[in-house]
């Protein structure tokens, strides 16, 4: 399904909009309304995001007044009404909504059977419960770099944690989980998604090599068109070339 032609509906915003002026540092921008004030808005996204937060970059917030912050980014505006969703939190719960109503195919038949637990000395979104009895475990990453060729790409920069992520999916499997990383694809422009090996060779490496041990590598795209969460794809074509 290509961007702006309604995907599911998984909820609605209540979003303002504002310019960037400056990325402070990992957690702060600071941005301009529409009125001309100026204002720092917490990013919850720890990535690069060079491509989507920079000078000018029209951004979509929700207000949440806090002590420092007036508002949590949660958009970036691309052009044509559409918007790259790159809050992790939103996307997690757009995601667990999806799950939830079983527009995700892949997952129909299989429950969350645990959050945020530790498994192998690390810990991963998801504990999953199947039919028979089966369980797995899963973890869900953010992909909202886009490349020259239209693939949502993950990492935008080396990741430590996401190498250590694939590793432990990769004993799960051995150990006869179920494994599966998933990847939100969450720009409204991308028609596929790909490890961004320029960036983080080690870990597409490892991405290919946890494939071949069975490990799942999925892709879900979503995006943001009017303040409603669109459902594009359940499961984006993936790439590992």
């Amino acid at each position: 399904m290509s961007a702006g032609s309604g995907g599911e509906a998984l909820g609605r915003l209540v979003l303002e909009g504002c310019v960037c002026v400056r990325r402070l540092n990992r957690f702060v921008v600071e941005a301009e309304a529409a009125g001309g004030g100026r204002g720092l808005l917490h990013l919850r996204n720890t990535g690069r995001l060079l491509d989507l937060v920079y000078p000018g970059a029209r951004l979509l917030y929700e207000p949440r007044p806090r002590r420092r912050t007036a508002g949590v980014v949660v958009g970036v505006e691309v052009g044509g009404g559409l918007a790259a969703l790159i809050d992790p939190p939103t996307q997690v719960a757009v995601f667990e909504e999806a799950w939830r109503r079983g527009l995700i195919g892949w997952l129909r038949g299989w429950g969350m059977a645990g959050r945020e637990a530790v498994y192998r000395g690390s810990r991963l979104d998801y504990l999953l419960n199947g039919p028979g009895g089966a369980s797995g475990v899963m973890e869900v990453k953010s992909a909202v770099y886009l490349s020259g060729g239209g693939f949502c790409m993950y990492p935008d920069t080396v990741s430590a944690r996401g190498r250590r992520h694939v590793d432990v999916l990769v004993e799960g499997r051995r150990e006869g989980l179920r494994a599966v990383i998933a990847f939100v694809a969450a720009h409204p422009l991308c028609t596929g998604f790909r490890p961004c090996c320029e960036v983080d060779p080690i870990l597409c490496e490892k991405l290919r090599r946890a494939v071949e041990a069975g490990v799942e590598v999925r892709a879900v795209k979503m995006h943001l068109e009017g303040g409603e969460v669109l459902l594009d794809s359940d499961d984006l074509p993936v790439s590992l070339e």
